[in-house]
């Protein structure tokens, strides 16, 4: 390397925007806020190896320093091709330079740019090592293009509530990249989006995590099946978050049986054990589903456990509409709204207090579309600003709204949580219990127009 670098402490979250606002002249954040600590040579192998990179990969580095991660993903992993992204002029020569040296310069690409606005669409891997807003700011944008089955790995830092597929464990050595984590009024929350257990400042150890990306399969699937009894229709009705799925079902016709969904979800491959509730034998009557998601259709196997017999079942999911002006009381009563609309396939989101003297409208850039349901998180009243700028409270609406809904005949139904900000001086509070969200659809609307 060129640079003989020391040990560097960077609060890299004070400089970030806080997610789900985007400002109207910047994007969320700059990569040039992100101090450059080179990964350690055996760190890159464990990331690599974590991601299980191989010959049909496509792997983009964000934040690719001198290119080291970017050499080793084709030269000692055989991807297919690498990209690498860098805001540093000098390191992207650097890079270009590396890659000649060791002979791989026809299957690299460094890109000089934002990564931030680089579009790495096309990427089966994709590595990270930016701090935790930069991974919450690009959370979105990884759900929105990548495609599932599709993985990422961070050095370090997490992705808030999306929990990780895989961890791995080393000790944790200078240089390191730190985080003034103790300064986020949620750092102790374990139920809003910023919230890391990754980062404990007394923990020695270093994590690697792993996500796959998942495929959207929340919704009402619907199928024929044929039991002992005859045929009858199966109804799986499944929803989805960052974390996660849960679920039911129903089988209607001669046999009738219902109970839990217990879904397991890896890219576009899903597990379901199906429980009976009582009075039916959980173990006579349980089903297990091992299928595969496209789009709206959902193919597989049923294993039945009475007979000891296997199915064939093919599903299709019920079609939903999310668009349209949504209404519901806001914290102090006053109705809020949020506008949802499809922009190229996908959901775009607008929320309106009206109760402030502007009605000031909010892009939700941070909104995840599963299929039949929708997630999103929003921050009130730090717009521009970072949670870690010692932000106080300045109105009872100011807070971070966690919600997700799903249609059920043409009706929107969900949860919703608010967490308002404490007092600079204060503990962070006990996190809001989550309430039924029944938002209304209207024509009437302060966004009418907007």
């Amino acid at each position: 390397m060129k640079k003989s670098l020391f040990i560097i402490l960077s609060v890299v979250t004070l400089a970030f925007p806080a997610i789900g606002q985007e400002n109207s002249n910047t994007s969320p954040q700059s990569s040039g806020n992100i101090a450059y600590i080179p990964t350690r040579q055996d760190v890159v192998k464990d990331l690599l190896s974590l991601a299980e990179v191989g010959t049909n990969d496509v792997v983009y580095d964000l934040g690719s320093g001198d290119g080291r991660v970017v050499i080793a993903a084709v030269r000692d992993f055989h991807a297919k091709r690498a990209v690498g992204v860098e805001i540093d002029a000098e390191l992207v020569e650097e890079s270009r330079a590396n890659a000649v040296a060791a002979g791989v310069q026809d299957r690299v690409e460094f890109i000089h740019g934002d990564l931030f606005k680089t579009d790495f669409s096309a990427a089966s891997v994709v590595v990270l090592y930016l701090g935790h807003a930069a991974n919450l700011d690009l959370r979105a944008r990884i759900f929105r293009t990548l495609k599932p089955g599709s993985r990422v790995v961070s050095n370090q830092f997490g992705m808030g509530e999306w929990k990780r597929d895989k961890r791995l464990d080393m000790r944790k050595p200078f240089p390191v990249m730190l985080e003034a984590r103790w300064q986020n009024v949620f750092r102790t929350n374990f139920y809003v989006p910023d919230f890391d257990d990754s980062l404990n400042p007394n923990n020695d150890q270093r994590e690697l995590s792993l996500w796959v990306v998942p495929a959207p399969v929340a919704g009402v699937w619907r199928g024929k099946m044929r039991t002992e009894s005859g045929e009858g229709e199966l109804k799986l009705i499944l929803h989805q978050d960052l974390s996660g799925l849960s679920g039911s079902f129903e089988l209607q016709g001669p046999t009738k049986l219902a109970g839990e969904a217990r879904a397991f979800l890896w890219g576009n491959d899903l597990i379901c054990p199906l429980l009976p509730a009582p009075p039916a034998d959980m173990f006579r009557d349980m089903m297990y589903l091992d299928g595969c998601v496209s789009g709206n259709s959902l193919r597989g196997s049923l294993k039945l456990n009475s007979g000891k017999k296997q199915v064939e079942w093919l599903a299709q999911r019920d079609k939903v509409d999310f668009t349209g002006i949504w209404e519901w009381p806001g914290v102090s009563g006053v109705p809020v709204q949020l506008k949802i609309e499809r922009n190229d396939g996908k959901l775009v989101a607008m929320y309106t207090d009206v109760s402030r003297d502007d009605a000031q409208h909010i892009p939700v850039s941070d909104i995840y579309d599963f299929g039949g349901e929708f997630y999103f998180t929003l921050l009130l009243g730090l717009e521009g600003e970072s949670l870690n700028q010692g932000h106080r409270r300045q109105s009872p609406q100011d807070g971070w709204i966690v919600g997700k809904a799903m249609m059920d005949d043409n009706t929107l139904k969900g949860t919703l949580g608010f967490y308002p900000y404490p007092e600079k001086t204060e503990p962070p509070s006990k996190p809001s219990p989550l309430r039924n969200w029944h938002p209304l659809r209207v024509e009437n609307s302060a966004m009418l127009g907007k």
